[in-house]
């Protein structure tokens, strides 16, 4: 009981100091999310100390990430969506390939390790849009261009991720036994088949039994039942993805809210499903990432790799996202902000270094250098992306 009434004790001091926070960003005319993420790191092992990254916030953040995703893809304006696709690619691979380029040679200047430099590289390729797409919502400007762009090509990149992860295991780790064969490799691909044609389906066929099972009957009964039932299925396909296909759970999450936007009843379930994932869950989620970070144990050495690394985290993504945008047509300022909209790292970093970790390929000293520079590119984003997406942008539809 005492666990219990501890958790419920962190869970209730995370809610109201994010909130606290929040509203104070807001006040300073910035994104409310920010006041979320730094509440992790006043309230955790960092300053007060007083709320401890544990399994149950873990669960809870994890709840709250893929309620964000599945809102995001609620909230989709899916003809602009499909226009996005060549475009999303382009930006992905542009995404991917400076970030990597610059992670393992700024990186290289300080450990003189080739191997743990590639790796290195491999974890900045990587793009968390929870907190993009948190911070666009705040701001109105979700269903921009740019916006679905850099959503598009944050999925992309997460699958492709998932290859280049494996392929770089497979060459500095080649004892790895999850991955360490060709064959490895195609049972990877194989995955992401199967997930494709899984997401093929449900696109296909879902929205018409869920509107069919709302024609008939008492339509606020059904959609109380559908409610639990839609919440239900978007936990267990984002879980099944990740854990049976190696394919982040926000994707599947996102998967399951475009859904949803392809009904005619979508607004009616955004309205259900807004309150509980932006109050409850979705703070819990940015605010376990502050606590993943404990500075006091941070020495004066780790200053500069920290602030090179977070340079070439940044500029990499704004470099190779914006300049394959610019390619595509886009323009500048639309370029600007898709460059901006994929700097952050966020969770999907984290949990890729923690793997190299386990494995030897990061050392114990860059561990926590690189949970620093994760957590860098997740703060300054909603800062950039206020500037970048002002009141003056234009809402451009594609």
């Amino acid at each position: 009981m005492e666990n219990i009434m501890d958790f419920v004790l962190q869970v209730g001091i995370i809610l109201v100091v994010g909130e606290v926070l929040g509203v104070i960003s807001q006040k300073l005319k910035m994104p409310k999310v920010l006041g979320f993420l730094l509440s992790g790191i006043v309230i955790g092992p960092s300053m007060f100390n007083i709320v401890h990254e544990n399994e149950p916030i873990k669960v809870l953040a994890q709840i709250g990430v893929i309620f964000l995703m599945f809102m995001a893809g609620l909230e989709t304006d899916i003809e602009k969506f499909k226009t996005a696709g060549m475009s999303s690619f382009i930006i992905a691979i542009g995404g991917i390939v400076v970030p990597f380029l610059l992670g393992t040679v700024a990186t290289y200047l300080f450990t003189g390790s080739l191997t743990e430099s590639i790796f290195v590289g491999v974890i900045l390729t990587a793009t968390s849009v929870a907190i993009t797409v948190q911070t666009l919502n705040e701001l109105g400007k979700l269903n921009t261009r740019a916006s679905i762009n850099i959503i598009g090509a944050a999925i992309i990149d997460d699958i492709l991720g998932i290859i280049i992860l494996s392929v770089a295991i497979m060459l500095v780790a080649p004892s790895a036994s999850d991955a360490a064969s060709a064959t490895g490799l195609l049972l990877i691909l194989g995955k992401i088949l199967i997930f494709i044609i899984l997401s093929g389906i449900l696109l296909k066929f879902l929205p018409g039994i869920i509107e069919k099972s709302m024609e008939n009957g008492n339509k606020k009964s059904k959609t109380e039942t559908l409610i639990l039932i839609i919440a239900g299925l978007t936990i267990l396909f984002s879980i099944f993805v990740e854990e049976a296909l190696g394919i982040a759970a926000i994707t599947g999450a996102y998967v399951i809210g475009l859904v949803i936007a392809l009904t005619k009843y979508n607004h009616t379930f955004e309205d259900k499903f807004s309150n509980v994932s932006t109050y409850l869950v979705s703070p819990i989620f940015f605010s376990s990432i502050g606590l993943t970070l404990n500075i006091k144990t941070l020495g004066p050495e780790v200053i500069l790799p920290i602030i090179v690394i977070s340079i070439a985290a940044i500029l990499g993504k704004i470099i190779g996202c914006s300049g394959a945008a610019k390619l595509y047509g886009l323009s500048s300022k639309e370029c600007t902000q898709i460059g901006v909209g994929m700097i952050s790292r966020g969770e999907v970093a984290i949990i890729t270094a923690t793997l190299g970790l386990s494995k030897g390929i990061i050392t114990k000293d860059m561990y926590p250098t690189l949970l620093v520079v994760i957590i860098i590119t997740t703060i300054v984003t909603p800062l950039l992306l206020k500037i970048v997406f002002s009141e003056k942008d234009l809402n451009k539809s594609v």
